[in-house]
């Protein structure tokens, strides 16, 4: 399954609503209309009727491949902490989403791996107008719509977990998953990647600040507790999940 990709201003603008698709998921009644869902899940816990309707707008716009969102609906159904279950949206929208999928896996990562501490939206300001213009190169952002763009990005790392700070300046916050949650981005990425083989060298672990040797020695101390089997020698890897696939897997440490 290769993760579907969207660029969307919307999506990014409103940001990943992290409470309100986590309250949604765990109510969520499969015997019903995805419309009736969305109305029983989200009406009348808003400031107003213009941000329901905005937030209603924003998750139906991420619910076009709701069969692949299956295993976040079951980890929110059966109670998988608030916290916890946020590590996991965050693979899905940094892995589906742009330009948030661009700047968190290649430009945050890698100023993360840089050693830096501090960061604001100036910082950004290339990365958006190079994000935007490779998707829409006939019309470029004014000088408004990019800084708004790099304020965006910031924020949706902060709502994500990967950065800290209420002001203009941002740090990157320490990332720390629970065995499960690791257990399922190693399930849903090698979804993603089509194959178990290219799990430990993923990018999609960047969004975790993990790179190769990290995840190499994270499933070797998973091996030896006989969470999954894990053997490597030379480039040969050979890694046996717990499930066949990451919905199996939400079941499984949910029930």
């Amino acid at each position: 399954m290769t993760a579907p990709t969207i660029f969307s201003q919307r999506l990014l603008r409103k940001g990943p609503l992290v409470e309100e698709t986590y309250r949604l998921f765990a109510g969520w009644d499969l015997s019903v209309a995805m419309e009736d869902n969305l109305a029983q899940g989200l009406r009348g816990i808003f400031r107003s009727l213009g941000w329901e309707r905005e937030v209603v707008t924003t998750i139906s716009r991420r619910l076009k491949h709701f069969d692949l969102l299956m295993p976040l609906v079951v980890l929110a159904e059966r109670g998988l902490p608030l916290l916890d279950w946020r590590d996991c949206w965050r693979l899905w929208i940094g892995a589906t989403e742009q330009p948030f999928g661009r700047f968190a896996l290649d430009w945050l990562y890698d100023e993360y791996q840089s050693g830096r501490y501090h960061l604001n939206s100036e910082d950004v300001r290339e990365l958006a107008k190079d994000a935007w213009a490779a998707q829409n190169p006939q019309k470029p952002l004014s000088d408004y719509g990019v800084q708004r763009t790099a304020r965006d990005l910031l924020k949706t790392a902060g709502d994500l977990g990967m950065l800290s700070g209420n002001g203009p300046i941002k740090t990157f916050a320490p990332i720390t998953m629970s065995n499960d949650v690791f257990l399922f981005y190693v399930h849903q990425i090698a979804g993603f990647e089509g194959t178990y083989t290219k799990v430990p060298s993923s990018k999609y672990w960047r969004l975790a600040y993990m790179g190769p040797e990290d995840v190499h020695r994270t499933l070797l101390r998973l091996h030896q507790y006989r969470k999954l089997d894990y053997q490597i020698a030379g480039t040969f890897v050979q890694l046996t999940l717990p499930q066949k696939s990451a919905l199996g897997f939400a079941e499984s440490i949910t029930s």
